[in-house]
């Protein structure tokens, strides 16, 4: 079986991007990009952008709170390694962040409590293929700090690239000690910005609950 196969069973077959509705035209225009990004092109610093505790319009996107880290400090500091809080919040701007099927209407009824959302499918399968060597995948929220996440550690390592292949994901933090058993894929994050034409060629309709 493929590497793109193996990543689309695990995910089951579709990604989710979940984001302010108000960005949809934006996105369909411009394609997908790292929050860093868009700050850069609106003229603003991205390490000025780190650590925001409310959602923050930049340039014409509205870009999502960090409260689960920003609330979070103590706990951040204590599970990083390599990073402290700012640093890590702005490696999370350098991501466009995906969800597995099975949890991306989850996640997005957790984000329009206080924001109209648009939810963009993508086909797992084609966008593996295309990204391979972009993608990560991670287990846990990667920047939830809160309850459960407050006793993850985590740190550059957290992120466990397509390209090593899912057994090389599954296994990784058993081997290192941290856990008893295989992880399952909880986050997709994605190192550079997925251009509009691709961001076309790989949607699919929404997913049905």
């Amino acid at each position: 079986m493929s590497l793109a196969a193996d990543f689309s069973r695990a995910v089951g077959g579709r990604i989710a991007h979940v984001t302010a509705h108000s960005n949809l035209h934006g996105i369909e225009q411009n394609g997908l990009r790292p929050a860093a990004d868009l700050a850069r092109q609106a003229g603003v610093a991205p390490d000025s952008i780190a650590l925001r505790t409310a959602r923050l319009r930049v340039g014409s996107a509205v870009l999502t709170h960090q409260r689960p880290i920003a609330q979070h400090l103590n706990a951040a500091g204590e599970m990083l390694e390599g990073h402290d809080a700012q640093s890590w919040a702005a490696q999370l701007d350098q991501r466009v962040f995906f969800w597995p099927q099975h949890r991306g209407s989850a996640f997005a009824r957790s984000v329009k409590r206080d924001l109209p959302t648009t939810t963009i499918w993508l086909d797992a399968h084609s966008f593996a293929r295309e990204f391979g060597d972009f993608i990560d995948l991670c287990a846990i929220n990667s920047g939830n700090f809160s309850q459960g996440g407050a006793r993850v550690p985590r740190g550059d390592w957290i992120y466990r690239p397509l390209s090593e292949g899912l057994d090389s994901f599954h296994n990784f933090r058993t081997s290192q000690g941290l856990t008893k058993s295989k992880d399952r894929v909880g986050e997709i994050s994605l190192r550079c910005a997925l251009p509009t034409a691709s961001l076309k060629a790989l949607r699919v309709p929404p997913s049905k609950p």
